[in-house]
């Protein structure tokens, strides 16, 4: 049975750690590989890791000045230049750009393949990471995955990274029981239009506010309600509240704390609004799209734009015409069965893609050989 290494830049709740034990839920069930994981940071989901397999936590190596005083001591090698433990893995797969700091020192000591599996666009990597350690990344890596066609562009346009060695590796989601997904209506008679995510500026909270302060102007009594999930308290929420006090959609529009717990939010709205400013490939999309939910998004910024099209599970607009969005979403709320429609041909084609076993483990495989 074949080993990998799973390198994770940390264990939090979001896209890249939540859709990396996804996948090796998925190649635990096949039972022809054998997972381990590399932890850089622990996380509320550090659990979840190890419960699932084998797992280890840089941060804890080197985590009190005692620690770091035996390390010198005995000479206790890091895991990062231990050959041994290393060289027993058949490739290593290492989740984001972000990994550029363990990268080349895992490279000094290993021999085989190592596959970067690459979920950021520029903003992100120009945020998150430095330029010295996104061609520490590129240098070392055998193989390149990416979630989408966007991503994969951004490799080859921004590092010369050639498209033989870009494979898009399909990000995998459980299917959610037919009961768990039916809609609750009884919540509320509104036409209800969601968020979800951060409230930074990529995910684009504020252009939200704009899409509905631009559609109430056009149909002032439209009975529709804005929900956005994910908001944490601080400077960005208070300016988002104070811009829906100012443009009178208190009642109309909604920021709420973020949960563990998405479903009964995806139960209660009707379509779902993503105005990403950049989106390598959004997991919210994924997780509408088992709701029969159709969603909406930006061209040539959002990795999403391959599965709304690929589907015909909802609309794609031109990036920031928050005008073209409010119309999207009043045909929406005008016309039922369209609405139904795309939500049901974006269930669909996520039942035989992302949420299809078999195919996401044969594109695994076909990428890792």
């Amino acid at each position: 049975m074949k080993k990998v290494l799973f390198l994770s830049h940390d264990a939090s709740r979001t896209g890249a750690p939540i859709l990396l034990l996804n996948l090796a839920k998925l190649l635990l069930s096949f039972n022809e590989f054998e997972i381990h994981f590399l932890l850089k940071k622990g996380g509320v989901l550090e659990n979840n890791f190890r419960e699932l397999a084998t797992s280890y936590c840089l941060e804890q190596q080197k985590k009190t000045k005692f620690d770091f005083i035996k390390n010198k001591l005995f000479k206790t090698k890091s895991l990062l230049e231990d050959k041994e433990f290393l060289n027993q893995y058949h490739c290593i797969v290492s989740n984001t750009i972000t990994n550029g700091d363990i990268l080349g020192k895992i490279r000094t000591h290993y021999k085989g393949q190592i596959i970067s599996y690459i979920h950021e666009l520029e903003v992100a990597s120009k945020t998150y990471t430095t330029a010295n350690r996104i061609e520490i990344v590129i240098k070392n890596s055998d193989q390149f995955w990416v979630p989408s066609a966007l991503v994969k562009k951004f490799l080859h346009r921004e590092f010369n990274v050639k498209n033989d060695i870009i494979a898009v590796m399909p990000s995998y989601i459980e299917s959610k029981n037919s009961l768990d997904t039916h809609r609750n209506k009884e919540i509320q008679n509104s036409f209800v239009v969601g968020g979800c995510g951060t409230i930074d500026w990529r995910k684009g909270a504020d252009l939200f506010l704009q899409v509905a302060n631009d559609l109430f102007l056009k149909r002032p009594n439209a009975s529709v309600v804005f929900k956005w999930k994910g908001a944490n308290n601080g400077i960005e929420l208070m300016r988002l509240e104070y811009q829906i006090k100012m443009t009178n959609l208190i009642g109309k529009v909604f920021f709420e704390s973020a949960s563990s717990d998405l479903d009964s939010f995806y139960q209660e709205i009707d379509l779902f609004l993503l105005t990403s400013r950049e989106d390598p490939y959004p997991l919210v999309i994924l997780e509408a799209a088992q709701f029969a939910i159709p969603s909406l998004c930006f061209d040539t910024v959002c990795g999403s734009i391959d599965f709304i099209k690929n589907s015909d599970g909802g609309v794609v607009v031109p990036f920031l015409d928050i005008s073209a969005l409010s119309d999207s979403i009043l045909s929406f709320y005008d016309n039922s069965n369209y609405r139904i429609q795309k939500g049901i041909n974006a269930k669909q084609f996520m039942l035989n893609t992302h949420s299809n076993k078999e195919y996401v483990y044969s594109e695994f495989k076909k990428a890792i050989n």
